[in-house]
Order: structure tokens, then C-alpha cells, then sequence
């Protein structure tokens, strides 16, 4: 009862990250967007806004006869049908991403385990918390502050997984703390908490965003899902698409 009672803790927790409009879940590799990078207009410096095509009156185009429109029709026709026996003849199907030895060796045996023990448990894809543990701390073997003992240099975040356990980004660990290696403590420092308390919040990104995407459950767990709504996809700032390009590349690399 008390489990379910975090979870919908979490939740509303996460409800309110989105109504943030910038970045609050700072990361051991910076996850706090600088404010020039948060546009506060919903579009961004640069970008095309949208996909209107000019205009081209109809008093100027020429005027066709009969025989000619006839012989363009013709034309047209079997340029259309060339056109399609030439997308089935040259077609051909991508073979599906192999894995590789190299990544999965790369992966802790414990935190292997833990990642698909997690994933199972939440109903979420295991290489997705693999790819945030690799980003967050190097599945537990990064040195720097923050991942052992105290909290990141942004002041906030703590653990292999790097959750919030502060005010001023949400305390997210203390809504989704657990003890999943029943040794009668929550800590955000011990892998298996940590782990299976981000599974529960990859979870609740699946549903707040309504997706199994693993690009924008990355950029909703780095950036926060407020972002990726206001954003309709992976926000504009260096630091959260560097973070999602190498999560999906870890993806990938790990194979089905």
C-alpha cells in the first residue's frame, strides 16, 4: 500500500515537472539546460516554422490545347507507373540491429541483472535504464560527485541514476524511493534501488508521454517530460540531445 502510495506520489510529481519550462532534472552530465537554450515562445532561433509552399497563380501558368494536355496525360501516366516498378524493383528490407558483445560485456553482470529484473518488474525496456545508467554515472563507475556520496555539481541529483533528491527539481527520489533489495533502507546510492526506482519513473514517462519511444523517454528523463511536450520532441539544448543520441546508440549496440 504504502509502494502504491509513492507511485501516485511520483506521478503527480511528474505532473507538475511539466508544467516547468525548463529543464529541472540536472545529471551528472550537466542535465540542467542553460536558460539561453530555453525558448519561451515554444519555437527555436533558426528553425523553420513552418511548411508553406509560395504561391503560384493560376493566370500564370500556360494554357494547354487538347493534343497536348492529352500527350502530357499519357506522359504523366508512365512516368507514374515507371516510377512505382521502380520503388518494388530496388526495395529492399534493413536487417535488424545486430548486438553487440562489446556493450553488453560493458554492462556490469549486477547491473545487468538489475536493469532486466527492473524492466520486467515495470513493464519497460531494460536497455532504455541500461542507457541512462550509461549516461548518468558509467553504471556505477564514475567517480564524480554526486554518484557514491552527496549530490551532483548541480546540487540536486544523486545515485548511479542520478535522481532528484532535492526541492528545487522536485525531490523525484523520495516520490519513487523503493527497497529492492529488501535490506530495510531506501538509498538513491544502492543499485538496486536506484534502479528499479527509475524504472517506475521511465514508467510513468511512458504514460505521460504517452510512448514507448526510447528518444523521447531519454529526453524526458534528462530534460524532463515538460520539455519534451512543450517541444513536441527532444528539446533544443545540446546537452539533452547529446544525451539521446548516445543513450540510442547504447540501445542499439545492446541488440533485442
Amino acid at each position: 500500500m504504502a509502494l502504491h502510495v509513492r507511485r501516485l506520489a511520483g506521478a503527480a510529481v511528474a505532473l507538475v515537472l511539466i508544467a516547468l519550462p525548463a529543464a529541472a532534472h540536472a545529471t551528472t552530465t550537466g542535465g540542467v539546460a542553460p536558460p539561453s537554450q530555453t525558448a519561451t515562445t515554444g519555437s527555436v532561433a533558426g528553425e523553420p516554422t513552418g511548411g508553406a509552399v509560395p504561391s503560384r497563380p493560376e493566370a500564370h501558368k500556360p494554357k494547354a490545347t487538347k493534343k497536348r494536355r492529352k500527350k502530357h496525360h499519357r506522359r504523366r501516366h508512365h512516368t507514374r507507373r515507371h516510377h512505382r516498378t521502380h520503388r518494388h524493383t530496388t526495395r529492399t528490407p534493413q536487417p535488424a540491429p545486430q548486438p553487440d558483445d562489446s556493450a553488453l560485456s560493458d554492462v556490469p553482470a549486477r547491473y545487468l541483472k538489475l536493469y532486466r529484473a527492473a524492466g520486467k518488474a515495470y513493464g519497460v525496456d531494460w536497455r532504455v535504464l541500461a542507457a541512462i545508467g550509461k549516461n548518468e554515472s558509467d553504471h556505477g563507475r564514475s567517480t564524480a560527485r554526486g554518484v557514491h556520496s552527496g549530490v551532483n555539481f548541480a546540487n540536486c541529483c544523486a545515485g548511479p541514476m542520478q535522481m532528484c533528491t532535492r526541492k528545487s527539481c522536485g525531490r523525484t527520489w523520495q516520490a519513487y524511493a523503493v527497497d529492492a533489495n529488501h535490506n530495510g533502507r531506501e538509498s538513491v546510492y544502492e543499485p538496486a534501488d536506484a534502479i528499479y526506482a527509475a524504472a517506475a519513473l521511465v514508467n510513468d514517462l511512458e504514460t505521460i508521454l504517452r510512448t514507448k519511444r526510447p528518444k523521447l523517454l531519454l529526453a524526458g528523463y534528462n530534460a524532463g517530460p515538460g520539455n519534451v511536450m512543450h517541444y513536441h520532441g527532444v528539446p533544443p539544448f545540446a546537452e539533452t540531445k547529446a544525451y539521446v543520441k548516445h543513450g540510442l546508440a547504447y540501445i542499439a549496440a545492446l541488440g533485442g
